[in-house]
């Protein structure tokens, strides 16, 4: 658990992290316009690209000149000649999404002119025209194949193993310490995962890289009970008990300090972990704090029958904890990060890892979480108690991320492999607006992306969606920002190519 305290100055002379320079003060987004919080949905496992978000009719007909690109993209388990018999038809019919043809909705022009439509998976999302006209969709690509590699890259815009590599969560919980009330108890950032396969690097999602300890975001699961207990420090006593610990580990603490002092005057000598673990006996000594915003009736088990399998709902669990931290009247959360493990896992681990069988599980996965991620999102109709609780797209900024897509064609008959060469990450809402609608970049026949945005750009982006000005040496660099020279231009780059602001 983090908690606000002393201030960490990064490698800016005498700035705050994320503090905008002087000279770029003009830059970037007006305060009407920035969100004020962001969730973010990571499909672990990487979802497809072809039936959802990028579905060019065009491309990959069975009846395409280049034999190599026959049965790919959106024609890979769909034949128009016979769409009764094909297999995504059936699994649209029994998933209740669609039957008879795919039912396609024209969404934008793409960088090379082709018209792009939504794919039947997203029906969920189709029946939203309020956050459909608040939806960008950015092409994205790298050259990282396995989840090993891919994911920390997606999540902190940094190569595994650098220092630098921070997850968005860190970023945000280290300028809202900073600027934010310092009495405060409760984490600006949280993180909701099971972490996945071990060997799939979802700690990334936790990584403070060059920031202090204290910028770590909160992790929590879908099942809390033990967790949720421990806030209330049973084994320690009650309340006058708790305090006189919590006043002894203090007074410990304040020994040491005096000790690492120069005559016990001016600030202590090496003190980065001391400072830390201050900051860790204050986090504990206000647990009760965190206890009472997280109230665990909001835990409670749902269970959810689709597709014709029932399974308990983490997504569900989760999106709607999300939803009561994000909206909190008190202390609400700036940055939320779900790594989205499906209702049922993908035959390759997370919810979209899907190598042998891809149409049912993917449709059964996503329909569900954008199913219960939309159930949170105010409608423009919805005002007073019926909205209380509920997103407000003006306020926050919602991200579809993933570390990879998926291949153009298919793998093991049904499945499809991993393609981090064209797929997309997709923004709804906050800055984005009715004109900031459509597609950034191009994915061509071959399901190779011909105009794209790495990552690390995406990660740049997001920050400026918040206002927190992202070049420092805990966060990105101007060579993060292809053709770019100094900071204003990739600033302004970012806003344009990511957000659609320029």
């Amino acid at each position: 658990m983090a908690a606000a305290g002393t201030l960490f100055r990064s490698s800016r002379a005498g700035a705050a992290f994320g503090e905008t320079p002087e000279p770029y003060r003009q830059i970037g987004l007006p305060p009407e316009l920035r969100a004020e919080n962001i969730l973010e949905v990571f499909l672990y496992g990487g979802l497809t690209t072809w039936e959802t978000f990028y579905g060019v009719e065009a491309y990959g007909r069975p009846d395409d000149p280049n034999p190599d690109l026959r049965g790919t993209q959106l024609h890979t388990f769909y034949n128009p000649a016979a769409p009764e018999s094909s297999l995504l038809s059936s699994v649209l019919t029994e998933c209740g999404l669609a039957a008879g043809d795919l039912g396609l909705v024209p969404f934008a022009r793409d960088a090379l002119g082709m018209n792009v439509s939504l794919g039947p998976l997203l029906a969920p999302l189709i029946a939203r025209k309020d956050v459909l006209d608040r939806m960008r969709v950015v092409v994205t690509r790298h050259d990282l194949e396995p989840h090993e590699a891919a994911i920390p890259y997606a999540l902190c815009g940094r190569a595994l193993g650098s220092p630098q590599m921070a997850c968005l969560g860190a970023h945000v919980q280290r300028h809202a310490m900073e600027h934010g009330d310092p009495g405060r108890a409760a984490p600006y950032a949280y993180t909701f995962t099971d972490l996945g396969i071990p060997g799939d690097n979802l700690q990334a999602s936790l990584a403070t890289g060059l920031h202090p300890a204290a910028a770590r975001p909160l992790l929590l699961r879908a099942s809390s009970e033990e967790f949720l207990g421990l806030l209330k420090r049973p084994k320690v006593g009650a309340a006058p008990e708790r305090a006189a610990f919590d006043g002894l580990l203090s007074r410990y603490v304040d020994q040491y300090r005096d000790r690492v002092r120069y005559r016990r005057e001016g600030d202590p000598l090496r003190a980065s972990r001391l400072s830390e673990l201050s900051q860790t006996i204050r986090a504990v000594a206000s647990a009760h704090e965190l206890d009472a915003v997280l109230d665990s009736a909001l835990f409670e088990q749902t269970v959810t029958a689709l597709c014709g399998l029932e399974n308990i709902n983490a997504p569900a669990i989760c999106l709607r904890v999300i939803a009561h931290l994000l909206t909190h009247p008190a202390t609400p959360a700036r940055y939320c990060c779900f790594i989205d493990p499906g209702l049922v896992m993908a035959d390759g681990g997370g919810g979209y890892d899907t190598h042998a069988e891809t149409c049912r599980t993917q449709a059964m996965n996503l329909g569900n979480t954008l199913t219960e991620l939309l159930s949170h999102v105010r409608r423009p109709d919805e005002q007073g108690p019926e909205a209380e609780g509920k997103l407000d797209l003006d306020r926050t900024l919602v991200i579809l991320n993933m570390e990879f897509g998926r291949s153009p064609g298919a793998q093991n008959e049904l499945g499809r492999n991993h393609w981090p060469y064209g797929y997309v990450t997709v923004y709804l809402g906050g800055p984005i607006r009715e004109k900031q609608r459509g597609i950034y970049g191009a994915i061509g026949p071959d399901g190779r992306a011909t105009t794209f945005v790495k990552p690390p750009e995406q990660r740049i982006a997001a920050l400026l969606a918040l206002g927190i000005w992202p070049f420092a040496q805990e966060g990105f660099g101007v060579s993060d920002v292809e053709g770019t020279r100094n900071e204003g231009e990739s600033a302004e780059a970012a806003l344009a190519r990511v957000l659609g602001h320029g």
